[in-house]
């Protein structure tokens, strides 16, 4: 009997109990707000990836950093009083799939950002820094796309969950034609432009949105194209509107 409790409880552990969390200063990554972690945050992201998946995991501290491309089997833990800051350079933003963002996937499988911590994108900063650029000339055309803090494309199981996202220059979170998602317990403050939407959805499939605050200039979700399978619980925006599809 004993030996049948213990192949029960084995079966029913969820595979993510086998995951491992590595701290990213393993990775060279520095809390200081000062050092671009972009590189050292990656070579984390790529080494946890190609070696079964994992959490990588960060504690208290400013982490500065430019685009990431977030990659299979991977979650970004922020801990709470750990802030990943955006770059206040446009020049350290590209795109993965279609979409610019701090924290970019294209064709990836289960990922996620997770923890009390806080994804800022310092928006007013880099617009002012991009509309600087733009007046002297030297900004080219291909740069000229506000990034956002989150953009996924032609991704699967994809979770986010209890993160805070603040201050973006474009839109806050960008999610194309990806499968199985689901944002939870997330609070987004973002009042930097009023062209962009708090989340925008393109074409998505199985999405849960749950008790989740969004609070932007504009729209607080856009969507676009077909969206199937929704599901929106206790979510809200700023003026304590219930936001549903057709918001």
């Amino acid at each position: 009997m004993n030996h049948i409790k213990i192949l029960i409880i084995v079966f029913i552990l969820p595979f993510s109990l086998s995951a491992k969390d590595y701290n990213a200063s393993l990775f060279g990554v520095k809390s200081d707000g000062l050092t671009l972690n972009t590189r050292s945050i990656q070579k984390g992201i790529d080494f946890i990836s190609e070696n079964g998946g994992g959490r990588l995991v960060f504690y208290v501290g400013r982490y500065l950093t430019g685009s990431i491309k977030l990659k299979s089997n991977v979650t970004i833990k922020l801990e709470e009083g750990a802030v990943l800051v955006g770059s206040p350079s446009i020049y350290d933003y590209n795109s993965s799939g279609s979409i610019k963002a701090i924290i970019c996937a294209d064709g990836q499988e289960n990922i996620g950002i997770s923890g009390k911590g806080v994804i800022e994108g310092r928006g007013a900063l880099l617009l002012k820094n991009m509309n600087d650029l733009n007046t002297k000339g030297f900004l080219l055309d291909s740069l000229t796309k506000q990034p956002a803090l989150l953009g996924f494309s032609n991704c699967t199981g994809v979770q986010i969950d209890s993160v805070n996202m603040t201050d973006a220059a474009g839109a806050v979170q960008v999610f194309d034609k990806c499968n199985n998602l689901s944002i939870a317990t997330v609070v987004v403050k973002s009042r930097n432009n009023a062209e962009f939407p708090g989340v925008i959805f393109i074409e998505n499939k199985k999405v849960q949105l749950l008790n989740t605050y969004i609070e932007v200039t504009g729209k607080p979700v856009q969507w676009i194209g077909d969206a199937k399978e929704i599901v929106i619980e206790k979510t809200i925006d700023s003026t304590g509107t219930k936001i549903d599809i057709t918001l």
